[in-house]
């Protein structure tokens, strides 16, 4: 395990090198977490460009929509800061194209980065995300999916997704954005000289605890399938969702409600609604080294991930064997 204290100590001994990075997330361009993000890593000397949905588009993997124009938002353009989809819902659901991750990080790449360096950018950063994106979760992720795209184009790419209290936490946001620009450092000076920052199609999944303030530190962990202590589930009653309930209550808190009132004002919104729901589960992944365990324990998580859903060469061998002597 790499200790915080020790990867900072590293980065701030090492020179600055100035990386082209697009940012992008799945929560929109309008999030506290993505213009901290931004900030922090044109402090840095980076250049950045945002390119992130219009709307908030949790959830939607590696969603797009093709075969339609879509809109882009090029008023901020000046600050390099884009936005893709569109926001008029008086639009017909025929002609309405959303601007998912992928395509958001996509316009990124191939537009926003061609026009301001004329290449592909060094990094593609998704996130910090509103939320933690571990194990099994990982595969419903905007997130995630914008890490993926870019990755399919050989370009290195870090997922980062934090706690939810980010949200409305400047200073848990400003600590995460401060974790990033570090491991983006670390990167940057321990490569070969005329190396990625990553070996092709390689990427990594961050995710942070809670409390930044009593973080345990860097560890390097794997993806698993645990997703943080959550799982899945239809329910006939969003009303009984303690997750989702709960999640509610944060966000009407934020906005100056008291706890009681917020409690009140969820439960009765979902009172008999229908809809996906959170039920509690390790999806019967217990080991201390996956990364849903260790952020729950209290650890910044660094897991190596690509954009291959090939499974290992093991687990392939045995389902061929099994399925010999198929026409």
């Amino acid at each position: 395990m790499l200790t915080a204290s020790l990867l900072s100590a590293t980065v701030i001994s090492a020179p600055v090198m100035a990386l082209n990075i697009v940012l992008t997330n799945d929560d929109s361009w309008d999030t506290q977490n993505i213009q901290i993000m931004k900030s922090a890593l044109i402090d840095a000397g980076h250049s950045v460009i945002m390119s992130a949905p219009c709307t908030g588009q949790s959830g939607k993997g590696g969603a797009m929509t093709f075969l339609k124009p879509v809109s882009v938002d090029e008023t901020k353009a000046a600050q390099q800061e884009f936005c893709v989809g569109d926001t008029d819902t008086s639009v017909a659901f025929a002609d309405y194209a959303e601007g998912t991750p992928v395509m958001a990080v996509l316009y990124g790449i191939d537009v926003a980065a061609q026009r301001l360096w004329g290449q592909a950018p060094d990094l593609v950063i998704s996130g910090p995300n509103e939320g933690n994106n571990l194990g099994f979760m990982n595969n419903n992720s905007g997130t995630l999916g914008a890490t993926m795209i870019a990755l399919s184009r050989g370009i290195p790419a870090i997922a980062v997704s934090a706690n939810e209290n980010t949200a409305h936490d400047a200073d848990q946001s400003e600590r995460v954005a401060h974790t990033v620009v570090e491991v983006v450092a670390k990167l940057a000076s321990s490569r070969p000289s005329g190396s990625p920052l990553l070996p092709a199609y390689t990427g990594l999944n961050i995710n942070t605890p809670e409390e930044m303030v009593n973080n345990l530190g860097y560890k390097f962990t794997d993806v698993g399938w645990n997703g943080g202590g959550i799982e899945f589930k239809f329910s006939d009653d969003l009303s009984g969702d303690a997750v989702l309930i709960g999640y509610m209550v944060q966000k009407l808190m934020a906005g100056g409600m008291d706890q009681a009132t917020a409690k009140a004002t969820a439960q009765t919104a979902m009172q008999g609604k229908q809809g996906l729901s959170f039920s509690m589960g390790d999806a019967g992944d217990t080991n201390a080294n996956s990364e849903g365990n260790a952020v729950k324990a209290g650890y910044i998580t660094i897991s190596t991930i690509d954009g291959n859903v090939q499974a290992a060469r093991a687990k392939v061998s045995l389902t061929e064997q099994r399925l010999l002597g198929l026409n």
